[in-house]
């Protein structure tokens, strides 16, 4: 029986080892996230030209950039101002993207709350956010192609370009990236989640069963629960009265047994007289 207790115990050691290896691994998984989704969302590389197209210039969420003769870059476009923005479609997935990386920076803030709160409590509110993150960015990645069809993108892609459609251009690796961190976040919100579940059963069932045990009779952790610690102060109090009742009773008992004694002697003293 104590072997098995033993190996129990190191079993949960490792099991609680490799439960919060894991747990570090997300969060730093959750970082880099973030980092990326800033990236995705400054770089004016979401649609490019190509050696077909009429002109050199690239297409970011709100910013047109155009090669100059010079091969200087000129950019147009400031996410502060929408009215610089090309159209509707660039301006919701603008603020789709924005909002993406505003949720994983908000989850990696939550990542301090493991000093105040319940791990599983973190993790599901992280989960959350990764998870409302990952569906921001997915609709961001639907609605961006529906703006190709703007003036300026078919003077650099052609006529052939419109809604979903490249024309002469192709992706950049900027659109590639946020098509790739949308699984990204689903699978640490997943993560997130299967780690919160876990975090119940990092106990072993002996000292789980032991725990209830110890909770039903008032003790946890070698202190008393409050019902507990009234049902020992009742006692404690009937203890007291009992030994308060005894001590009368013997009083009693005391003062009977000397009264009888001095009527006894008061007696004999009587019969002295007589004779």
């Amino acid at each position: 029986m104590g072997e098995e207790n033993e190996l129990t115990r190191i079993y949960h050691i490792q099991y609680v080892r490799n439960s919060r290896a894991i747990t570090v691994v997300w969060a730093i998984f959750t970082i880099c996230f973030a980092i990326l989704n800033i990236v995705a969302f400054i770089q004016p590389q979401w649609l490019g030209y190509t050696e077909k197209s009429l002109n050199a210039g690239y297409f970011g969420l709100y910013e047109v950039c155009t090669i100059l003769t010079g091969g200087e870059l000129s950019c147009d476009g400031d996410f502060l101002d929408f009215t610089t923005i090309l159209n509707d479609s660039f301006r919701a997935a603008s603020m789709l993207v924005g909002i993406s990386a505003l949720l994983f920076v908000l989850a990696i803030i939550c990542l301090l709350l493991f000093f105040f709160l319940r791990a599983s409590t973190v993790l599901k509110v992280c989960g959350w956010l990764q998870m409302l993150a990952g569906i921001c960015m997915g609709i961001a990645c639907i609605v961006y192609p529906s703006g190709w069809d703007d003036v300026k993108v078919q003077a650099v892609c052609g006529q052939q370009a419109g809604k979903y459609q490249l024309g002469w251009c192709e992706m950049r690796w900027a659109f590639i990236l946020s098509i790739v961190l949308i699984f990204d976040a689903f699978i640490l919100a997943i993560l997130a989640f299967f780690l919160a579940a876990k975090q119940a059963d990092l106990l072993p069932k002996q000292q789980k069963e032991k725990q209830k045990k110890d909770t039903k009779e008032g003790f946890i952790n070698g202190g008393f629960t409050a019902e507990s610690f009234g049902r020992q102060s009742n006692v404690s109090s009937m203890q007291q009265n009992t030994s308060s009742d005894q001590s009368e009773v013997k009083a009693v008992f005391r003062s009977r047994t000397s009264s009888q004694g001095s009527k006894q002697g008061g007696s004999e003293y009587g019969e002295d007289i007589k004779l």
